[in-house]
């Protein structure tokens, strides 16, 4: 871990009931990563993607409470996670975090609905997890900054005067630096940090 500098700003890559988290600040020209760590949203036994398998075939309120369930739990450990990397990074001040625009706009209201349609049930389990680490966000006053996964090296490179191919190099050399496992997910939510690094300043 690096030693937390004045203010940071959080990238995340979500997934099913597990997040990356990368905190990353700036000196000048250069940005640093300052922490990062793998985060679980879900308590075990409960399942991972309710919608999608675990619901199928259940009597409708008992898959209600599952999901219920499953949420209760998912923001309960964001808001956690969120809460202990700000603890663990303090005196310096957490400007937000950064995340992938959300896989739908919400959650339907019911079990029902998502299984009805294909497209939705596909990606509401993911959106538990999403919406549970902008709500904790929310709850703890921290800026949401949404990025498309597709061009935020683009435009993170841009807003630092950087070449894409340099600018991803230097991201990916974190890995060196700060031991891996280090993917391409947790490299996109480093840029996805810097733009929302960024914005916060204006």
């Amino acid at each position: 871990m690096q030693r937390p500098m004045g203010e940071y700003s959080i990238g995340i890559e979500d997934h099913y009931a597990w997040a990356n988290l990368v905190s990353v600040t700036m000196s000048g020209p250069d940005d640093l990563l300052l922490d990062k760590r793998r985060v679980e949203l879900l308590d075990r036994p409960l399942a991972a993607s309710p919608y999608h398998r675990d619901t199928l075939g259940m009597p409708l309120p008992a898959a209600e409470q599952l999901v219920r369930d499953v949420i209760a739990s998912a923001n309960s450990s964001a808001k956690s996670a969120l809460s202990s990397l700000i603890a663990d990074l303090a005196p310096a001040r957490c400007r937000g975090i950064a995340i992938r625009v959300p896989p739908l706009t919400e959650l339907p209201a019911t079990v029902a609905e998502v299984h009805a349609d294909a497209r939705v049930r596909n990606s509401a389990d993911g959106m538990i997890y999403h919406q549970a680490l902008t709500r904790a966000a929310a709850q703890l006053s921290l800026r949401v900054f949404h990025f498309d996964k597709t061009n935020i090296l683009e435009t993170a490179a841009r807003a630092r005067g950087k070449s894409v191919q340099n600018f991803e190099q230097h991201l990916k050399a974190f890995g060196k630096t700060h031991g891996r496992p280090w993917r391409q997910g947790q490299v996109v939510a480093c840029a996805g940090a810097i733009v929302a690094h960024l914005s916060a300043a204006l």
